[in-house]
């Protein structure tokens, strides 16, 4: 589970840390890689964070693994459907719906 602190994901410094905390975390033992990522109360985001993600994602799949969002609002809802990313990506409502895809 990953639940970001800040609520701008915006400047390269903090996109950077978080990139590099979120990949310090996964395993590299080759096993399924099954992860979510909580967007609550974030409110910007950045196309280095989208680009992030998307290597993330690629990583996570390449696992055999899974990965979730969830808890987006609004805005990054739209940024997601206007960059396409909600095609790549699976979205949930909240957390707890995210969990209940790994059962």
């Amino acid at each position: 589970m990953v639940r970001f602190l800040d609520h701008q994901l915006f400047d390269e410094r903090t996109v950077r840390e978080v990139a590099d905390q979120i990949a310090a975390a996964l395993p590299n033992d080759g096993s399924p890689i099954r992860l979510v990522v909580d967007f609550t109360d974030v409110n910007l985001v950045s196309s280095t964070l989208l680009s992030k993600l998307i290597l993330l994602q690629r990583r996570v799949e390449a696992s055999r693994g899974k990965l979730r969002l969830c808890d987006l609002s609004p805005i990054i809802q739209q940024v997601f459907r206007t960059s396409n990313l909600d095609r790549l990506f699976s979205i949930d409502r909240d957390q707890r719906a995210a969990l209940e895809t790994f059962h």
